[in-house]
C-alpha cells in the first residue's frame, strides 16, 4: 500500500486534507519537465494532501528533502505521521500560509511547487509577498514551477472567472526575480516555469 493511500479515500481526499489537483494530468511528464535529481530541496507550497510531496520524495532518493507546507494542518500532521521509505527523501511538513515569511534558509530550495493555488483571490493578492518570500529561499537559477487550471470552462476546478491563462501567471510572477522558461500543456492544465534570476 502506498503512502499515497493513507491520505486519500477511493472518492477523493480524506476529509480535511484538502483538495487535489493532482488526478488532473499523468505526474511522470510533469516532474521530468521539472528535471529533479537526487540530492536536491523540493518545497510544494500548497501541499493539500501531499500527493506531489510523495512522488517528489521518491525522485529525490534518500539525499534529498521534500519541505511540504500547506494551512490545513491536519494535511501537514499526516504527512510527518508516515513512516520513513527507504530510498526516498524524508518530507518536513509544516502548517503556515505560503503568502507569508517561510522558516526556509534563504537559497536552500532547488525547486518551489506551486500548484493550482494561484487562482485563489487571497493569495494572488498577495502574489508579490509570496514569490520575493519563493525567491528569498530559492537557489540562484533554479527553478519554480506554477500549475494551474487552463483558462476555459470545466466541469471541475475554480470557476472560469478565477482561473489564470499562461500570460496571467506570467504577469504575476517576472515582477519578483523571475524569468519564465518554459509552460508545458499537461491537458487540463498549464505547467508554467520560472527560473530565479
Amino acid at each position: 500500500m502506498s503512502n499515497t493511500k493513507s491520505l486519500q479515500t477511493d472518492d477523493g481526499p480524506r476529509k480535511g486534507y484538502g483538495p487535489t489537483s493532482f488526478w488532473l494530468q499523468e505526474p511522470a511528464p510533469v516532474f521530468a519537465h521539472l528535471d529533479l535529481r537526487p540530492g536536491q530541496v523540493f518545497l510544494d507550497a500548497g501541499c493539500g494532501a501531499g500527493e506531489y510531496s510523495l512522488y517528489a520524495a521518491r525522485l529525490l532518493g534518500e539525499t534529498g528533502r521534500v519541505i511540504a507546507v500547506d494551512n490545513i494542518a491536519l494535511s501537514t500532521d499526516a504527512l510527518n505521521n508516515l513512516p520513513a521509505r527507504p530510498g526516498e527523501a524524508p518530507i518536513t511538513a509544516f502548517a503556515g500560509d505560503i503568502i507569508d515569511t517561510l522558516p526556509i534558509d534563504p537559497h536552500s530550495v532547488d525547486a518551489v511547487f506551486l500548484s493550482t493555488v494561484l487562482h485563489i483571490k487571497k493569495v494572488r493578492d498577495r502574489a508579490p509577498e509570496m514569490f520575493r518570500e519563493f525567491h528569498r529561499v530559492l537557489r540562484p537559477h533554479a527553478v519554480l514551477a506554477v500549475l494551474e487550471c487552463k483558462k476555459v470552462e470545466a466541469d471541475f476546478g475554480p470557476p472560469l472567472h478565477s482561473r489564470l491563462s499562461d500570460a496571467d501567471v506570467r504577469a504575476l510572477v517576472q515582477p519578483h526575480g523571475f524569468s519564465h522558461t518554459s509552460t508545458l500543456d499537461t491537458g487540463h492544465a498549464n505547467l508554467i516555469c520560472f527560473e530565479a534570476v
